[in-house]
């Protein structure tokens, strides 16, 4: 009986302690422009513009001109409603803010008799949301590895997937830990239970891992854990 409320324990403190969820920062990116804008205008151009930015991610933005790239002698500029102002000069609008803190992006091309739309925004705010948007990418590209482990396994073959899993998550491979009773093997004491999971739980902590999602399962019979390093 107390060897199986020590059992439970080490189960409850895998669930309560064995390391957090990962979480994605998550960085905004603020409409910042120093230009006092007139009341915006609405139109057929606007109302198109409007639809394609909806569609436009973000990361396309940059492959479009910015500042005294764009070329055009006028711009119009989206204001904090998300609506267009009055066609303005370009030389005005890149006079109207300090360069070392803000650029003008051009989002969309315009049209013959229209200007190119343009947003100003935070030159550190974009790099925050650039490099968030390159971890989450990134973050969707991770491999998962599957190790499994018997309760009963020896010494040497549990060192040895602790190699493996240890290898995994320096690699940046998200791992899905397998704890299970192989058929036709003996059935595990307690104590070498206890140890699976306490020498699984260590590695992790030492590589700097954290579990991804709740555990599942029951020790002693079948047990899931993913894993993965944060970065």
């Amino acid at each position: 009986m107390n060897h199986t409320r020590g059992l439970m324990s080490t189960a409850q403190a895998l669930r309560q302690t064995f390391l957090t969820p990962l979480r994605a920062p998550r960085a905004a990116l603020a409409q910042s422009s120093p230009l006092h804008h007139v009341h915006p205008i609405q139109s057929g151009f606007q109302t198109r513009y409007l639809q394609h930015s909806r569609c436009l991610a973000f990361g396309d933005y940059h492959k479009m001109p910015t500042n005294e790239a764009i070329g055009a002698p006028y711009v119009q500029l989206v204001n904090k409603d998300n609506s267009l102002d009055p066609p303005v000069r370009l030389s005005q609008v890149l006079a109207s803010f300090d360069p070392r803190e803000f650029f003008l992006q051009q989002v969309h091309a315009g049209a013959p008799d229209k200007p190119p739309v343009c947003k100003i925004l935070n030159k550190k705010e974009t790099k925050a949301k650039e490099k968030a948007k390159a971890k989450a990418a990134k973050a969707s590209r991770v491999q998962t590895k599957k190790l499994e482990l018997n309760w009963a396994i020896d010494a040497h073959d549990l060192k040895h997937r602790l190699g493996q899993l240890t290898t995994f998550l320096e690699k940046g491979c998200k791992v899905e830990l397998v704890l299970t009773k192989k058929k036709g093997k003996r059935a595990a004491t307690v104590d070498e239970i206890k140890h699976v999971m306490q020498s699984v739980m260590d590695t992790t902590k030492e590589i700097g891992g954290t579990q991804v999602k709740a555990m599942e399962g029951e020790p002693g019979k079948h047990v899931i854990i993913t894993v993965k390093k944060e970065n």
